[in-house]
């Protein structure tokens, strides 16, 4: 394998992670076509959806957050909105959401507390994107994840010289290259299919 620059380790683990990312909040998406706000699973999903969309450009460290400009322009009021509920809703419960609904001002997100036979149940109302506004967030998680697997194999081919034989490798984590940047996993190979398998099988040698 090349001894490959810290530079080119740390892309290749944010595009990684970003692709990985998007793929997963993709998916949810998909998952969430048809069913209602009734669906016990509807919240857990809703807030699955922001966390992970927003985790590749919400790293403590800066350089392994993605770029905000691999988002299309036509995108960009779908990326501000989802960071924000993620920041202000679905991540944190804040006091004062400040998403307001644009005729009366009032704030989306409440906490309620239902009163049925006496007995008081807490809760939040919310806000919910609509089906067409989920087909905009699925078509966005979709071109970050394709340009986020091109990036990918954009700085492993700048890694590895070969693509290794079948199997599965964890991605090292000393980012100063003191050692390889893939390291055959003591896991089953019928465990191997997945992004990093992908990535390196098509690697240019």
């Amino acid at each position: 394998m090349k001894k490959a620059r810290p530079e080119d380790r740390i892309d290749y683990w944010r595009y990684h992670v970003a692709a990985h990312s998007f793929e997963q909040a993709r998916g949810t998406c998909q998952h969430m076509h048809g069913i209602t706000d009734r669906d016990p699973l509807f919240i857990p999903l809703m807030v699955a959806l922001h966390v992970l969309y927003a985790r590749p450009f919400k790293h403590d460290e800066k350089s392994r957050r993605i770029d905000p400009a691999l988002v299309p322009a036509d995108f960009a009021s779908v990326h501000e909105m989802l960071l924000r509920m993620r920041d202000r809703i679905f991540a944190h419960h804040d006091k004062d959401s400040k998403i307001t609904d644009s005729e009366t001002g009032v704030d989306l997100f409440q906490l309620v507390v239902l009163v049925t036979g006496g007995e008081m149940r807490p809760g939040v109302q919310l806000v919910f994107p609509t089906d067409f506004q989920r087909s905009k967030v699925h078509a966005l998680c979709d071109h970050l994840y394709r340009a986020c697997m091109t990036k990918a194999k954009e700085a492993m081919s700048r890694c590895i010289a070969t693509v290794p034989s079948d199997g599965l490798y964890r991605v090292s984590t000393d980012f100063q290259g003191r050692g390889p940047l893939l390291i055959r996993s003591e896991w089953s190979t019928e465990q191997s299919r997945g992004h990093l398998k992908e990535t390196v099988r098509r690697m240019p040698s």
